[in-house]
């Protein structure tokens, strides 16, 4: 399983098809979350070509198979492209809301402000990504952790990825050219022992 996160692109949509075609072409992530409350998303989707869903798109597929020349079929490829980023880019609840996300057995909380954190939230969760930081941040506290990948601006975007060979999940931060930064593992729930008399 592998989480992608996109900061706020703010008025810049083509940074965000940017990140969001490294992340679910490139790395293959199941889903990416843009952490943004702004109108690039809007902006983004409205450029996307039409869903692969729709029947005009499933009976022009089925044509140019049959009788597409090679442009036909490249245009066809750049619909079927736009179809896969909507269906694997999810949006931030609007604040105060959140959502929850699951990898291995940890409790990933996403959120946009981190104002709108509460005590409860830092409680039950192994980790909480929120998107309005000014840059990237990652702090750690005991087994809990904090991450933000900032402003889509400053070139860096996250990622959670499930190790299963070595018995964890990687939170890793990227460069949009997609090297890794760096990355932290994230403590899983350790096992409750009971002490009897």
């Amino acid at each position: 399983m592998r989480l992608g996160l996109i900061g706020p692109a703010d008025a810049d949509p083509a940074a965000l098809q940017m990140a969001a075609k490294l992340l679910i072409s490139s790395l293959e992530v199941d889903w990416a979350i843009y952490l943004g409350v702004d109108a690039a998303i809007n902006a983004f989707i409205a450029g996307q070509p039409s869903r692969s869903g729709d029947p005009i798109v499933g009976h022009r597929i089925a044509d140019v198979a049959a009788n597409g020349s090679t442009d036909d079929i490249r245009r066809v490829l750049r619909v079927l492209r736009g179809a896969q980023y909507l269906q694997r880019l999810r949006v931030v609840p609007r604040p105060p809301a959140r959502s929850i996300e699951m990898i291995d057995d940890r409790i990933i909380l996403v959120i946009h402000a981190k104002a709108d954190i509460a005590e409860e939230d830092v409680i039950n969760s192994n980790l909480v990504v929120y998107g309005d930081a000014k840059e990237q941040s990652f702090k750690r506290f005991g087994s809990r952790c904090f991450f933000s990948p900032g402003p889509l601006q400053l070139g860096r975007i996250g990622m959670l990825e499930e190790v299963p060979e070595e018995g964890g999940v990687l939170l890793k931060a990227l460069s949009l050219d997609g090297t890794t930064l760096w990355s932290e593992p994230i403590q899983g729930r350790a096992a409750k022992v009971m002490v009897t008399p």
